[in-house]
């Protein structure tokens, strides 16, 4: 979902740039929502490292929910030679983040009659 959000901030803010005005009352919107869902990932970052997953994720995590707010406050002060470099590199950073996640193979079920069978 993360993803999906950063992705659409991208393209709200070029719709913006371009001369589309109106985008940049979304793009807020899509702001406030990057950062809470940020905030929620690190939650479950770490129940995916309890359950087995990379532990680098959680810190990673976190950064990136700091650097969301960062974000947050340089576009809300206007400050364009901040706000969007460090989109585009949040950005990265998210897809990567996602990628290794998805990336991480699931741990066995416990209890699954057909997980093994011996002859």
């Amino acid at each position: 979902m993360l993803v999906v959000l950063v992705l659409a901030q991208a393209v709200l803010a070029g719709n913006f740039l371009g001369g589309q005005y109106d985008a940049l009352g979304l793009h807020a919107i899509g702001a406030r929502a990057t950062t809470i869902t940020s905030a929620i990932q690190i939650v479950i970052l770490v129940w995916v490292w309890r359950t087995g997953g990379p532990r680098a994720a959680v810190p990673a995590g976190v950064v990136q929910t700091l650097l969301l707010v960062a974000e947050f406050a340089a576009g809300e002060l206007r400050m364009a030679a901040v706000h969007v470099p460090l989109g585009v590199l949040l950005t990265v950073g998210i897809v990567q983040l996602t990628t290794m996640i998805w990336r991480t193979p699931l741990p066995p079920r416990v209890g699954n009659s057909r997980a093994t069978v011996t002859p």
